[in-house]
């Protein structure tokens, strides 16, 4: 009679005690805890703000495509890539060799004075 006491008034409710411990300590610590879906939201929302600069990165990159598809040519944009890959230039363009800029932008630090 004592040992079955025993259970019922003191075993039984420490059992409890210690499941409910385990339990709770789970669903905070653990990998399919309260941090782990915390982090989950966090990486959620660094990928979707991703997502969002990719697509609109993409749908700059498919308009310029329509404006250099042969059908319907941009003549505007067809001269500007032309002046920047051929490296042509009109009459009246100020000129400006990277080496002559690179001079100027040396000069430029040199004369800079340094706090």
């Amino acid at each position: 009679m004592l040992r079955f006491r025993f259970l019922i008034d003191i075993a039984f409710p420490a059992l409890v005690m210690c499941w409910t411990a385990i339990m709770l300590y789970s669903a905070v610590v653990s990998d399919t805890g309260y941090r782990a879906l915390a982090e989950l939201r966090r990486e959620q929302a660094e990928k979707t703000a991703a997502l969002e600069l990719l697509q609109a990165r993409r749908v700059a990159l498919e308009k310029k495509a329509d404006l250099l598809n042969s059908k319907a040519l941009d003549p505007d944009l067809l001269e500007e890539r032309i002046r920047a890959v051929l490296g042509y230039s009109r009459d009246g363009d100020v000129v400006i060799s990277r080496r002559e800029l690179d001079r100027l932008l040396d000069a430029g630090k040199a004369k800079t004075p340094k706090n």
